[in-house]
């Protein structure tokens, strides 16, 4: 029995010894970095759980850059909870940098070398920020939103200094006008004053304190619920793109506007189409999206530029075709990939065939002028610009906006109402984008 025991303690050796040879190593769960409009978001994973999305990186050329909030992974939304090592570091076209609630800390050298950066605004939640402003020369207005009495580290933040300190505890400020604005009683108040103290017996200069109860105003708040509507101001722009690569329609997408954006034909030849649109204040970027005309074409986003125009010579990879028509919508982007504006439909058709594009809009308003006492009304009569050559196939009709319904409204028929004292402009555009503006004054 002895002799059959030790022979099976020796087999079951034998197999564990094998099992330890071939069975496949634990791996360590390796960072994922997203890339969320000009934001880098590296999203850290501890045994299968996500945790710590925190910003690493922005490719961005805006001068007020709003931090996003959360980020999409798998299909699950995820907090952002802070400001990676060097996210920022030596960016030289940041002004003004917004760190919502919600963030937990700012990296060291998070901004270092932003020689540009003049202000901050940091959401109540962060309670670390070790480094994080050092070499940052024209910094000289913080808004610190953290209202906590313990258990923060702002003192060793590095503001209003050029170069890190020999201890972790304290700075000396070097850069003369630094203001703080801070919640009296706060934790950033008194390690503010500690700082100051530490400078002031090494020669440096003090940070201004100046209480106020709400520091950042509305700036340190977490985003607005986002509306339904994908295509209105503050929608996320990748529900924007993923419902207008969806859009097939010939008319325009619900909640869009032509009086910010004014997307229109710029210069046809046979094979290219050039459309151009206004800037709008912020917007940051603009997406550009084409397709063949027909209700069953559904668009294509051929790029995203920081520019005001951009020159078809492809859509939805084939070359353009002499006298055929196609149809562009723009998208206006923020700093924190919200949607700022969408245009409304453009229809533009190709030199070299049969059929071709109004020249402009034309009304019966002296020069294009209208005076009317609130409410009373006048009719535009408004008519589009027929070329001399070519027929021009009808999309849809003339449409009216105006910019500021609040004082004057316009119907689909082009009946201008006035509603209180003041001015506005209406336009009256045709479908490939030409317009005719009508100053309006209400009596």
């Amino acid at each position: 029995m002895k002799q059959v025991l030790k022979r099976l303690s020796v087999f079951v050796l034998a197999i564990a010894v094998c099992v330890s040879m071939f069975a496949i190593p634990t791996k360590a769960d390796e960072p994922v970095v997203i890339k969320q409009g000009d934001f880098q978001i590296t999203v850290y994973i501890y045994e299968g759980e996500v945790g710590s999305p925190t910003v690493t990186g922005y490719t961005g050329n805006a001068s007020t850059v709003v931090l996003p909030t959360e980020v999409l992974y798998n299909g699950v939304k995820y907090p952002i909870i802070g400001v990676g090592e060097g996210a920022f570091k030596n960016n030289q076209t940041i002004k003004k940098v917004v760190i919502p609630d919600g963030y937990e800390f700012i990296g060291p050298e998070a901004f270092s070398g932003c020689r540009n950066l003049t202000e901050i605004v940091i959401g109540s939640t962060v309670t670390s920020m070790y480094q994080a402003f050092v070499g940052c020369p024209n910094l000289k207005t913080y808004r610190i939103a953290n209202s906590a009495k313990e258990d923060t580290y702002f003192a060793n933040s590095g503001m209003g200094s050029m170069e890190a300190s020999a201890t972790t505890d304290f700075y000396k400020v070097d850069i003369q006008g630094v203001e703080a604005h801070v919640v009296r009683g706060s934790k950033a108040d008194k390690d503010i004053q500690i700082i100051n103290e530490h400078s002031k017996d090494m020669g440096g200069y003090e940070i201004k304190l100046i209480y106020e109860d709400d520091p950042t105003g509305d700036h340190g708040k977490k985003d607005d619920p986002e509306p339904k509507n994908p295509y209105e101001k503050g929608a996320s722009y990748d529900r924007a793109d993923k419902a207008i690569t969806n859009f097939s329609s010939e008319s325009d997408p619900a909640g869009s506007v032509y009086g910010l954006l004014q997307l229109k034909q710029k210069k046809v030849k046979k094979n290219a189409i050039k459309v151009g649109w206004k800037k709008v204040p912020g917007a940051v970027k603009y997406a550009y999206y084409a397709t063949n005309c027909g209700k069953k074409n559904k668009y294509v986003r051929h790029g995203i530029t920081t520019g005001s125009s951009f020159n078809y010579k492809k859509i939805c990879g084939k070359k353009l075709k002499k006298g055929r028509y196609y149809k562009f919508i723009v998208i206006a982007i923020d700093a924190n990939n919200k949607v700022v504006s969408t245009s409304k439909t453009v229809h533009v058709a190709t030199k070299g065939g049969k059929v071709t594009n109004d020249t402009g809009v034309k009304t019966k308003a002296k020069k294009n002028k209208v005076k009317v006492k609130a409410k009373k009304s006048f009719k535009l009569k408004a008519k589009e610009k027929k070329p001399k050559k070519g027929k021009v196939k009808r999309h849809r009709k003339i449409k009216y906006e105006s910019l500021n319904p609040k004082v004057a409204t316009v119907s689909a028929k082009g009946v201008v109402k006035g509603v209180k004292k003041g001015s506005t402009t209406v336009f009256a555009y045709a479908q490939n984008g030409m317009a005719a503006k009508i100053k309006v004054t209400v009596k």
